[in-house]
């Protein structure tokens, strides 16, 4: 049985809470650009000193903030079969989707690198997995060019590409990732997704 927490961590928790709440609206409502200590500062009515207690460094700060998107994203889990890969365009595209100004905020190059090195890692371990287990006799670079043409479908860059640089529509844009994941499984030999 774990001890309650003591007020002291209980405010601690709290005041970390608010900070990484202001740098999450922060990104919301601009970019990562305006994602500055002094702006988060002020948007969570506290003291930059205040936040600097709770994060050192610029680098734990956004280390945290990216932490905190990856939650509030809410991705789907990593496939683990045939199917949860012809799933993956819907859920993904469509999580992305609810939080889709968090999402293209998050791509900015100082977070998206620090978001993906975690979920990137997962997804393409499990792709790969998947993929070998699919076809072990198809050569190793074929089951490696598989696999990461199927990880670029699944991916927050290719959903934004597709709904705001080519205006697909979320439904079109889901198709295209499922159609591309498709016809990638059956040049590996895979009959197509039963309906």
């Amino acid at each position: 049985m774990s001890t309650p927490a003591t007020l002291l961590e209980r405010q601690t928790d709290f005041t970390r809470q608010v900070i990484l709440d202001a740098a999450v609206d922060t990104l919301e409502r601009g970019s990562v650009a305006d994602l500055t200590v002094r702006a988060v500062a002020k948007h969570a009515n506290i003291s930059e000193r205040t936040v600097f207690r709770y994060f050192a460094t610029r680098e734990e700060f956004l280390d945290a903030v990216a932490t905190e998107v990856r939650t509030r994203l809410n991705l789907p889990p990593p496939p683990q079969s045939v199917d949860d890969i012809y799933a993956l365009p819907r859920a993904l595209y469509s999580s992305l989707e609810t939080k889709a100004r968090l999402t293209r905020a998050s791509l900015h190059t100082e977070l998206s690198d620090r978001i993906r090195g975690w979920q990137a890692r997962e997804r393409w371990s499990a792709v790969r997995k998947v993929i070998d287990a699919l076809a072990p006799r198809r050569p190793e670079q074929e089951r490696k060019l598989a696999a990461a043409n199927i990880y670029y479908y699944v991916t927050a860059s290719t959903w934004q590409y597709y709904r705001f640089y080519l205006g697909f529509s979320l439904e079109d844009s889901i198709a295209a990732a499922e159609a591309a994941i498709r016809n990638t499984l059956s040049a590996l030999g895979r009959p197509a997704l039963r309906r």
